[in-house]
């Protein structure tokens, strides 16, 4: 009998290891893209066509939240890497649907913004972000989330930059956060 429970607390060990260095190679891979991000491939980027991509890929996991996920986009396109701004906003997405532990509304919006800029905006009617972490939450390994990495924001912000874009940040614990990140247009 005592070898059965010192196999199954070896296998629970394995396991718990596993999941830790799959979370540290994470954390690696993360790293590197930030210290030595892509070459950029910029070129006109439809983002109606790019949130085609990437809801399907939010959608199961806003169901397993009970988010009401909603879209509109309608917007010039703008001046990118569809690879980078794919994952910057499946980030911001997935991050909101997180923060919505007991439901809610997840709303992106896509439009025209002045100085021929794009605005795409995700707002959240979850937990919101205490105002003492508001202005780190952009710093690499910054994070509240119990398995989180600290990376996903980090990386959004300088993929945001290096399209010459512009992020901002509104939350009040409680009630919400909104995400705009502007784009130059193509």
């Amino acid at each position: 009998m005592q070898r059965l429970l010192d196999a199954a607390a070896a296998l629970r060990s394995v396991d718990t290891i596993a999941d830790e260095i799959r979370r540290l190679d994470e954390v690696v891979q993360g790293f590197l893209k930030f210290s030595r991000p892509e070459d950029l491939r910029l070129q006109p980027v439809s983002l109606e066509s790019l949130f085609r991509e990437i809801v399907p890929i939010v959608q199961p996991e806003a169901e397993r939240a009970h988010v009401d996920l909603r879209v509109e986009c309608d917007a010039p396109d703008v001046n990118g890497d569809p690879a980078m701004l794919r994952q910057a906003f499946l980030n911001l997405a997935l991050n909101a649907c997180q923060a919505m532990p007991n439901g809610g509304t997840l709303r992106i919006r896509c439009e025209a913004a002045g100085g021929r800029r794009v605005a795409v905006s995700f707002a959240d009617t979850g937990v919101g972000i205490k105002p003492e972490h508001l202005s780190r939450i952009f710093n690499l390994y910054f994070t509240t989330k119990v398995k989180g990495s600290g990376i996903g924001l980090s990386m959004v912000y300088r993929t945001v930059q290096m399209h010459d874009g512009e992020i901002e940040v509104q939350s009040t614990p409680g009630a919400g956060t909104t995400f705009r990140v502007l784009l130059p247009q193509a």
